[in-house]
């Protein structure tokens, strides 16, 4: 498959690469995703500038967050089946080594969810890291039923929404 990779931190122009790698096999419980769309993150970023925290591993293939479509199950997956469109996180970040900056990633399917039809693969990369600090934002609190939320729309325009039960 192809990649891309780092093996020192830096900036991107002088430590990623570009090129193949083995494809991955999912094993127990995994659900391989061949990869239309990956996110990058804050955390990402970091990672492979070295300001987040030291190289962790002698090869990263970076970004957490992607989506795809599922083109092979490990044994014991019941959740998924082949060809279903889906979105995930957590590729490259809590133990492992290589990320969704590649054609296929194989990982865990708790760390997967179906994507809906109307939803692009585009939009899947982002439901992951940032949806989710979204999500704890909104409710992490309490509930947010009767209240008003205030949220910067990708950095240009304020969209203001009141929350029913």
């Amino acid at each position: 498959m192809k990649a891309v990779w780092y093996e020192r931190t830096g900036p991107a122009a002088e430590v990623l690469t570009f090129g193949d790698m083995p494809t991955p096999v999912a094993g127990p419980g995994e659900v391989r995703v061949r990869l239309e769309a990956s996110g990058v993150n804050p955390a990402d970023v970091g990672r492979r500038g070295g300001s987040y925290r030291t190289l962790e591993f002698p090869r990263v293939i970076p970004n957490s967050d992607g989506a795809g479509i599922v083109d092979q199950l490990g044994e014991g997956v019941t959740r998924f089946h082949i060809g279903e469109r889906v979105w995930l996180f957590n590729g490259q970040r809590n133990g492992r080594a290589f990320g969704t900056a590649a054609e296929t990633i194989a990982l865990a399917e708790h760390l997967v969810t179906p994507l809906p039809d109307d939803i692009s693969f585009a939009q899947g990369a982002t439901l992951g890291i940032p949806g989710m600090t979204a999500w704890c934002c909104l409710y992490g609190d309490g509930p947010i039923a009767g209240q008003t939320v205030l949220a910067v729309v990708e950095r240009r325009a304020i969209t203001r929404a009141t929350f029913a039960s």
